[in-house]
């Protein structure tokens, strides 16, 4: 009896090993499936910090979510004149999205006494930088409107800019209805086509290290084939002391 004991005594705590053992191996392999697949782009200078693209894809490999972050120092030693910070892709990324242009204002612009504030001009470029960079004031091209049916409800164009296009605001937005600027979504558009998706974002907006997801009003039609964003999101990651600007819910459309 107590040969019986003395062995079920040691076969509990074995027992017990090989099912902690087994546990911490599919936690293991369940945090690894859990771990979302995201790429890269190489690092920015950003006035005292730095900026990277990123993007996260499915399963099968495509785009799910595509952005930038960047460090809270990046907020402190800023140009005093209006620069473009130019965020290469990560290699093999699929998405529509061709670089992102993370551009400071050190003034704003018009519209004054709405946009006339330090700011972000976040643009999502779905076209190469040498074809951006050709376009100009002079170019006929930049006042050629998208057809109707691809025009984002409650947005109307404005102001062309070299090496941008023509932009677009939205109506609705709250900054345009009596509140102060703090982050809005422009599209942008090029020859008839929208080019890019920016969301504009105050500096002073940024310090409040907000963290905002906000729909985005969608096109009726697209022109070009692939997956779009629903959402953006304005993020700030406490524990890395970063921020997180994104596009977000890519879904296909033709």
């Amino acid at each position: 009896m107590k040969t019986i004991k003395r062995n079920i005594a040691y076969r509990i705590p074995l027992v017990c090993l090989c099912t902690a053992l087994i546990l911490t191996a599919c936690n293991k392999k369940d945090d690894k499936a859990a771990a979302p697949d995201i790429s890269y782009g190489t690092y920015v200078q950003v006035g005292k910090g730095k900026a990277r693209s990123f993007v996260i894809k499915n399963a099968d490999g495509s785009p799910k979510q595509v952005g930038f972050t960047f460090g809270e120092d990046a907020l402190e030693g800023l140009p005093t004149q209006n620069t473009a910070f130019v965020l290469p892709m990560p290699n093999g990324h699929q998405s529509l999205v061709n670089h992102i242009s993370f551009d400071f204002s050190v003034r704003g612009h018009q519209p004054d006494s709405v946009y006339t504030v330090p700011h972000f001009d976040v643009h999502f470029y779905m076209i190469t930088e040498q074809e951006k960079n050709a376009i100009t004031l002079t170019d006929p091209k930049i006042d050629i409107l998208p057809a109707p049916e691809y025009i984002p409800k409650h947005y109307v164009p404005g102001a062309n800019e070299p090496k941008m296009g023509k932009h677009w605001a939205d109506t609705t937005a709250s900054e345009f209805h009596g509140h102060h600027f703090e982050s809005t979504l422009i599209y942008g558009s090029y020859n008839g086509k929208f080019i890019f998706i920016e969301p504009m974002i105050a500096l002073n907006y940024l310090k409040t290290k907000p963290n905002k997801t906000q729909p985005i009003t969608q096109q009726a039609k697209v022109q070009q084939p692939g997956k779009y964003p629903q959402t953006y999101s304005i993020l700030w990651e406490k524990d890395r002391r970063q921020y997180t600007v994104s596009l977000n819910e890519l879904t296909a459309r033709q």
